[in-house]
């Protein structure tokens, strides 16, 4: 019988393309994960439960809501970079800085058309994770990338770890789908499994997305406060 649910884990379709989402999307909301794959609220949750039972997918709080991530598909560091910059908020005071070393809080700001608390906020969670680094010259703060950050802007961050690829395919191997790598890149994984239900191979791809960020010119400063500076203020 535990043989039986094992085999079932991603042979799944529907499960199989939760993971693959997941993998692509990793730290995605509840509802989020609804709405990409138009699936109903009570379908979605058993099939989640199911993918965490076994080990493939964990969840954390955060922000008064839970985001789902594909177990080791990263390294730790880059998870926390990711979810430090889930907002469009974050990645432009992130760009910001890329483009700007050196900038002051008040240069961010106004460029960006947010608050300096906003700013402030959002700094100190990437401070903390290690993404940029604040150094004080009198009064006022000099922001530059700290060394994840770095690694982050050289591309070597975002990659299917190692770890992964071996923890999928012993779970594979351990539910007898004779897993099999068909293509494999830094950021790309083709696995062949046995569907013996199907009559035919199944497949599991992923492909991680890229960390693209823009270029924000300088502007006068205002007042403007966000919503989502707002939102941060209030919780």
């Amino acid at each position: 019988m535990a043989r039986q649910k094992r085999l079932a884990l991603l042979l799944h379709p529907f499960r199989r393309d939760l993971f693959q989402v997941l993998c692509e999307n990793p730290g995605t909301y509840l509802l989020e994960l609804v709405e990409m794959l138009e699936s109903p609220l009570g379908t979605l949750t058993w099939h989640l439960r199911i993918l965490e039972r076994e080990g493939l997918v964990k969840s954390i709080k955060f922000a008064g809501k839970r985001l789902y991530f594909p177990k080791m598909l990263r390294s730790q560091e880059a998870e926390m970079a990711y979810l430090t910059m889930r907002s469009d908020t974050a990645q432009k005071v992130f760009a910001f800085v890329v483009n700007n070393p050196g900038c002051y809080q008040e240069q961010m700001a106004g460029a960006l058309g947010v608050h300096h608390d906003t700013v402030r906020w959002h700094v100190s969670r990437m401070e903390v994770v290690g993404l940029v680094k604040v150094v004080k010259e009198g009064r006022k703060k000099r922001h530059h990338l700290a060394k994840l950050g770095q690694a982050l802007m050289a591309g070597s961050l975002n990659m299917i770890s190692e770890t992964f690829v071996l923890f999928l395919m012993e779970k594979l191997e351990d539910g007898c789908l004779n897993p099999e790598v068909r293509e494999k890149t830094t950021n790309h994984i083709t696995i062949r499994i046995d569907c013996p239900e199907r009559g035919k191979d199944c497949f599991i791809t992923i492909t991680l997305k890229e960390w693209q960020f823009e270029t924000f010119e300088q502007e006068e400063p205002d007042a403007a406060i966000d919503a989502e500076g707002a939102q941060i203020e209030n919780t």
